[in-house]
């Protein structure tokens, strides 16, 4: 059997008159965030106003279309230019939130997408099995029984997407990168109320909403530094495991300071 090939789908309406204007690494980019707006969207990845929110870093754009930062910055601009797409910054240190705008012709989902003074805040979550793991407010409804019914089988494969697994396999080992599918899976599906987090338990809904932001930069990030650590590593799950949650955070302060 041969195996399944992914592809991106480009948009004709960005070859019409109305964007001429565009660069072809622009309209590229703009294709790469439609695919990752599909991502949120299985995700649930959205802001309080119920608005699809995507996360797309500089760092990302150099690697998928091979430039610098400074044009990775200039293509964004483009894009806002045209009206495709808007960003809201969160602060030093922290990724900015994306709101992919709806091309010329294609018809609007979301609740409020022209909407540039929304407040946002991360809601990401997983989407697995028959029943999904619903967005919720934890001040008023109790989590412990919303991910009973989530399929390990259907985490793993979502897991696998998010992370762009195949093509990561190009360049790290498969056996490394399996494990962290799995300790990713069985953490997601465990059904605890409390994960461990390094010397902190967490609520599982919050490490999935965390988890739901990890790119193949992330994955990239934590296993050059687990390469890197010099000291013997007694409990590798629950190290990588605190390792692929803080890298949300610890990712852009260091590409920040030059680490």
């Amino acid at each position: 059997m041969k195996p399944t090939q992914k592809f991106y789908k480009m948009p004709q309406a960005l070859f019409s008159d109305k964007y001429t204007q565009l660069s072809n690494d622009a309209k590229i980019l703009y294709m790469l965030l439609l695919d990752r707006r599909s991502l949120s969207e299985k995700n649930h990845f959205n802001d309080e106003n119920g608005n699809t929110v995507v996360l797309y870093s500089n760092d990302e754009v150099c690697r998928k279309i091979g430039c610098g930062h400074d044009k990775a910055t200039k293509l964004f601009r483009e894009l806002e230019g045209a009206n495709l797409l808007r960003r809201h910054r969160q602060g030093k240190g922290k990724p900015s939130l994306i709101y992919v705008n709806f091309y010329e012709g294609e018809k609007s989902a979301d609740k409020n997408a022209e909407n540039s003074d929304t407040k946002t805040r991360e809601t990401g979550v997983y989407e697995c099995g028959k029943s999904a793991c619903n967005k919720t407010d934890h001040n008023q409804i109790d989590d412990s029984h919303i991910y009973q019914s989530i399929n390990y089988n259907q985490a793993e494969e979502q897991i696998k997407d998010q992370i762009e697994y195949t093509i990561l396999t190009e360049r790290y080992s498969e056996g490394v990168l399996l494990e962290i599918v799995h300790l990713l899976a069985d953490t997601l599906c465990s059904g605890k109320e409390q994960i461990r987090i390094g010397q902190r338990s967490i609520p599982l809904s919050t490490f999935i909403q965390r988890i739901s932001l990890l790119t193949a930069e992330h994955i990239e990030y934590v296993i050059e530094k687990l390469e890197k650590t010099p000291n013997k590593i007694h409990n590798m799950r629950a190290y990588l495991l605190t390792v692929l949650y803080n890298s949300i955070d610890t990712l852009d302060t260091d590409s920040l300071y030059g680490n």
